[in-house]
């Protein structure tokens, strides 16, 4: 009978392994495998991401030299009650992708006794092919300086880089005293399929999709037309934190966005 028993015995414990084992896949099954992102948007389409967006460089633009502009000081002397200086919203390197025939640039602007900004972009060979001087007389916050596509400007060629500035000018009889913002934008083409995710898409979704693919221009702009047609919305409040959050630009996400005027 011993022999009997511990077979017996035997077959219990093994059987108890095996429902621990079950029901431990059974459970494991209910929970999102680590590291593995939450669908917060059921259904067709594309997706928005828990906790906003976050724009992912391309490693090209990573490895790229940041652009500098010999033989001019790039922070100038105009009074400011602000703890932040002028600053240009984009990554770090002031490197940026742009799909548009005439993108827009975005730069937080202080309060300062300036009265007047110039914006310069210039092809590869430094040739300027546009100007704007714009009226800052008491402005503070996030400004936006588009590139018209009404004056007949040729459009951004895909493939080529060029390089801006925002220029405030403090004193118009000593430039020295100027402050400067700088980089570069280079238009690249979509994707076939990236361009039917965005057809798809609404305003936030698009930007989670330029984002991730390396857009910043038109991951920027995108959200803030969008916050700007709807100021009170908190979902496109947050993804605006996220977005400059993620290219170490979080101290300015609470500024204003304000609406400047060209200079006649």
């Amino acid at each position: 009978m011993k022999p009997m028993k511990k077979i017996t015995k035997f077959i219990l414990n093994l059987t108890s392994v095996g429902s621990i084992v079950l029901i431990a896949t059974l459970n494991a099954s209910l929970f999102p495998v680590v590291g593995q992102d939450i669908d917060i948007n059921p259904g067709p389409g594309p997706r928005t991401r828990p906790g906003g967006p976050r724009f992912v460089q391309p490693r090209e633009d990573i490895d790229e030299r940041p652009p500098t502009q010999p033989g001019r000081p790039v922070r100038g002397g105009c009074a400011s009650i602000s703890q932040l200086g002028l600053t240009a919203l984009v990554p770090k390197n002031k490197i940026g992708r742009t799909v548009s025939e005439y993108p827009t640039f975005f730069f937080y602007l202080p309060q300062t006794e300036a009265e007047l900004a110039e914006f310069i972009l210039q092809d590869q060979s430094g040739k300027q092919i546009y100007k704007q001087d714009v009226t800052i007389s008491n402005l503070s916050g996030v400004i936006g300086v588009n590139i018209p596509a009404n004056q007949n400007l040729p459009p951004l060629e895909v493939g080529k880089t060029y390089r801006w500035n925002l220029t405030v000018i403090c004193d118009s009889q000593d430039r020295s005293a100027d402050q400067i913002e700088i980089g570069s934008v280079r238009r690249v083409e979509l994707s076939a399929d990236i361009r039917r995710q965005l057809e798809k898409a609404d305003p936030r979704q698009q930007t989670v999709i330029y984002a991730e693919n390396g857009i910043w221009q038109d991951a920027l702009s995108t959200l803030a037309a969008a916050r700007r047609a709807n100021p009170n919305d908190a979902e496109l409040t947050a993804d605006w934190e996220s977005l400059l959050d993620s290219v170490k630009l979080g101290q300015i996400a609470k500024e204003p966005i304000v609406q400047t005027e060209p200079k006649p």
